[in-house]
């Protein structure tokens, strides 16, 4: 791509001065990776690690800062925990944000920066600040690409560069593009590149570059009891004045993999965030398709409500130089500008959900669709007796006794996802099926359970076959809250609500345990289970 024409400075000068020397000699890359001295105000590297670090030292009530892994060339990737009692891992909402992805897009990292200084600034001068502080655990990454940032340097003065810098085998192409190297969808819907060559180049594998599995990583660190405790993130990029939510692989606005309250929330927030800083709010693939990437990832495989912002400028500006890379007097205003939206979204990660109306029902204690991992252990205790068709998260195929669809999304618990040969096969045979969610810690006021469910089986089915639910409590003691029994008659999967008053249970720690059983004679039997809620009253 074209280069910026660089504003008077020592790069420019030194450009000017071997290429009026000879036309013929190439400029070589400057010997230390530095912006032009016209553009100070952005970060290199080191000035990066420096100030966070400085950051640090004044603020180590609610600042702590450590590396989360390291580049493919050996820079560590930084993340600061922002929180008070920030030692401690407190049962607080979590919210990432992350820079820097793509080499060229230094004004990304300035926008992580921004917000780490509005934070410890403002804590205890500024309420609305102090009490995200108090209420939040705040992780912001530092420049994703180290590597690629500082090489971006190395021209005359930038070289438009876009992926890290692993070496491609069997080329001299080097580089990956990070943001398409995620394990979600990679590489499956044209939204990447095979071409080692091409900027979009997905990598040889899903998680190739070290990078995208420090952030990887980084994120399952944070599931905690098996439950995903980041609820918002945001990754900065830019540029078009964008906020784009997931998903990049997919034109359909609800595919299956998505569940439609989610949609809705995404959507809601998304739109009131852009309201704050006039940017255009969409989703990801309405801007292109991208697979492979990040907020994909983030949603499809943690059920984090991640999203893109594209920063300053808009699309509008032609030039690959002027959109990449703007003036440094532009940091100040157009950081400045995505402050309210940024606040905005911190504060949502209490209740994602408020934003449709659906606070009561989606933000208690549990709520867990399944679509992701969320902490369930199939046979806890190592005493169940089922020969086949043990609970599994899963997207069930259809079978005469198994629905093929689920309320939401695309997967459920189920007893044996498979079809196989006959009807018999992966069902529930011979014994007991359990599986246990994590622990739950109930308020003091409470509201109920909820839950999808159905138990399917043949006509050969007796009273011994079931599906039941349980509360267990911190001893282990198990109360039986719903139970369907088997009879000798046909019942075909047809999903039913249970619901059940969850008062006896309050301020204590709890888990939910469903189970199925075939314990009558030989029959077919399935069960399936979606949707849990533990609602605010």
């Amino acid at each position: 791509m074209q280069h910026r024409v660089p504003r008077p400075g020592i790069g420019f000068a030194l450009a000017l001065a071997v290429a009026t020397a000879s036309s013929l000699v190439a400029v070589r890359p400057a010997a230390a990776a530095d912006f032009p001295s016209s553009d100070s105000g952005y970060h290199t590297y080191a000035e990066m690690v420096a100030e966070i670090h400085a950051v640090q030292s004044a603020h180590p009530d609610i600042v702590e800062v450590r590396s989360i892994g390291k580049s493919y060339q050996g820079r560590d990737i930084w993340v600061a925990k922002v929180s008070d009692n920030v030692a401690t891992d407190e049962d607080e909402p979590e919210v990432m944000f992350d820079s820097v992805h793509h080499a060229r897009e230094h004004l990304s990292l300035e926008q992580d920066l921004a917000l780490l200084r509005w934070l410890t600034d403002g804590y205890g001068a500024d309420p609305r600040i102090t009490d995200i502080v108090d209420t939040r655990e705040i992780w912001i990454v530092f420049m994703v690409n180290p590597d690629g940032a500082e090489y971006d340097l190395t021209g005359s003065p930038f070289r438009s560069w876009r992926k890290n810098r692993q070496p491609n085998a069997g080329t001299t192409a080097v580089g990956t593009d990070i943001n398409r190297n995620y394990g979600y969808k990679w590489a499956c819907c044209g939204g990447s590149s095979s071409s080692k060559s091409s900027s979009t180049y997905h990598g040889s594998s899903a998680f190739s570059t070290p990078e995208a599995r420090v952030i990887r990583d980084f994120m399952a660190s944070r599931r905690i009891g098996g439950r995903q405790q980041i609820k918002l993130a945001i990754t900065f990029h830019t540029a078009g004045q964008q906020i784009l939510w997931p998903y990049g692989y997919t034109k359909t606005d609800i595919p299956g993999d998505m569940n439609a309250e989610d949609h809705a929330a995404l959507v809601a927030l998304g739109k009131h965030m852009a309201a704050t800083n006039g940017y255009t709010a969409m989703q990801s693939s309405s801007l292109y398709v991208t697979d492979g990437d990040e907020i994909d990832w983030a949603y499809g495989h943690e059920g984090i409500f991640m999203y893109t912002f594209e920063l300053y400028p808009s699309h509008s500006l032609v030039s690959s130089d002027a959109r990449f890379y703007p003036a440094d007097e532009l940091i100040g205003p157009q950081t400045e500008r995505n402050k309210a939206a940024i606040l905005m979204l911190i504060e949502a990660a209490g209740c994602r959900y408020s934003v449709i109306g659906k606070a009561a029902q989606d933000c208690g204690p549990l709520y867990d669709t399944f679509q992701t991992y969320g902490g369930w252990t199939a046979n806890p205790l190592g005493t169940d007796t089922a020969k086949a068709g043990a609970w599994q998260r899963a997207n069930p195929a259809a079978t005469s006794r198994q629905a093929g669809t689920v309320p939401s999304g695309s997967n459920a618990l189920v007893t044996g996802a498979k079809a196989g040969a006959t009807a018999h096969s992966y069902d529930v045979d011979g014994g007991v099926t359990t599986i246990r969610s994590a622990p739950v810690v109930l308020p003091a006021v409470v509201g109920s359970l909820t839950f999808r469910f159905y138990l399917a089986h043949s006509s050969n089915s007796t009273s011994s076959d079931y599906f039941r639910a349980y509360v267990e409590d911190s001893t282990g003691r198990r109360t039986l809250v719903k139970q369907e029994r088997g009879a000798a008659n046909t019942d075909l999967p047809t999903w039913s609500t249970a619901a059940v008053s969850m008062a006896p249970w309050a301020g204590q720690t709890i888990r939910i345990v469903f189970a199925a059983a075939d314990l009558g004679r030989a029959s077919t039997v399935e069960a399936a289970v979606d949707d849990v809620r533990i609602t605010r009253p």
